[in-house]
């Protein structure tokens, strides 16, 4: 019993342990890229590490290896996924401040194509890093791809949002959490729903493809 409950406690810190270290492994590159330059490549680097640590980390290389080598390597397509994000919840803001100028009928239809825009801009946000992370795409396919997700699975979206929310009441809770663990559980958190949906994606998939063959086949029989 006691050797259970240790044990558990064991996995749990060494859980708590490894996100503190993601963490402080995103803070680095962050600065190691001056912020502006370093904050998206080293998030690309953050979901890359987080599902790799997620799916075993088969190849068993150190995790600050790997950040190292996706930090480089990523450093210019993660800033242009970064200022193509930026323009975009711009030019939303933006909307938002001239909208307040019209009246009538036109501020409440613009309001909803505003509202409506921030809305899949925020899902847009839920699972760009992780389909970015997960997927060999081209690089606009990583746009429409995450929208795809997120409009296709609103149970898994809303848990994100559920979770986040959670975490919020965590750290106004416990506010010490923030700069060891804020960054690292919210990543976490996202790249596991995510998984979840690309496991039914791909069973899905599968399913298409061995109905497809049943079908196949039975043409050929008649």
């Amino acid at each position: 019993m006691n050797t259970g409950l240790m044990g558990n406690f064991y996995q749990l810190a060494e859980k708590v342990m490894r996100l503190a270290q993601f963490q402080l492994l995103w803070v680095v590159f962050s600065l190691c890229g001056g912020i502006v330059f370093g904050i998206m490549p080293a998030t690309v680097s953050l979901f890359t590490v987080m599902r790799k640590w997620m799916l075993g980390n088969e190849d068993n290389k150190s995790y600050a290896s790997v950040y190292w080598t996706t930090f480089r390597k990523e450093f210019w397509k993660a800033n242009g996924l970064g200022l193509i994000l930026t323009i975009m919840g711009f030019l939303i803001y933006l909307n938002f401040s001239i909208i307040r100028f019209s009246h009538g009928v036109i501020y409440w239809c613009l309001l909803s194509l505003v509202i409506m825009a921030s809305i899949l801009f925020v899902i847009l946000l839920f699972y760009i890093f992780p389909v970015y992370v997960h997927f060999e795409n081209g690089f606009s396919r990583y746009f429409s791809l995450s929208l795809l997700i997120g409009v296709s699975f609103p149970f898994h979206t809303l848990l994100i949002v559920i979770g986040y929310y959670l975490l919020f009441l965590l750290f106004r809770t416990i506010p010490g959490l923030i700069p060891f663990l804020s960054i690292g559980l919210i990543t976490c958190h996202s790249m596991w729903v995510s998984m979840r949906v690309f496991t039914l994606m791909d069973e899905k998939k599968s399913h298409s493809v061995k109905t497809q063959r049943q079908l196949f086949r039975l043409f050929q029989k008649g």
